[in-house]
């Protein structure tokens, strides 16, 4: 009895450890706003998994802390450029370099009219990148 107690508990131990792995591993996003309409519209939720500049690429989905004081805790944008990068020309027009410097990224949201993004703020800070878009998830019933 005492045996299967602690192999209980052991398991037990080991789902809590799972859980808390996933949970500092892997987010789930509503999305505001139409910024990157049609990929994604008001309301979808995503699975983004938290990672680094080293592991991202060009044309995945972005979560960055936002910038801006108002507005939602992140911003969710396509990866327009990494660094070593040629500065899309969209974005030439607000900063003066010709190539992506280190620990900078280039994002944009798709729909261009509704966007807060790399052509109105510039190079986002590779310190402000959260996590990249695993997939959309099936809305919930009740929505």
């Amino acid at each position: 009895m005492r045996r299967a107690l602690l192999a209980a508990a052991g398991g037990l131990a080991g789902l809590a450890l799972l859980v808390v792995r996933l949970r500092a591993t892997y987010l789930v996003i509503r999305v505001h706003g139409h910024s990157m309409a049609p990929a994604l519209t008001h309301g979808d939720r995503v699975l983004a998994r938290r990672t680094r500049l080293a592991a991202l690429r060009n044309g995945q989905i972005a979560v960055v802390a936002n910038p801006r004081p108002t507005g939602g805790e992140f911003l969710i944008k396509r990866v327009a450029a990494l660094p070593g990068d040629p500065v899309p020309k969209a974005v030439r027009e607000v900063v003066a370099d010709d190539v992506v410097p280190a620990g900078r990224l280039v994002l944009t949201g798709d729909n261009a009219e509704a966007s807060f993004d790399s052509r109105e703020h510039g190079f986002f800070h590779a310190d402000d990148l959260r996590a990249v878009t695993v997939r959309k998830l099936e809305p919930r019933h009740g929505r």
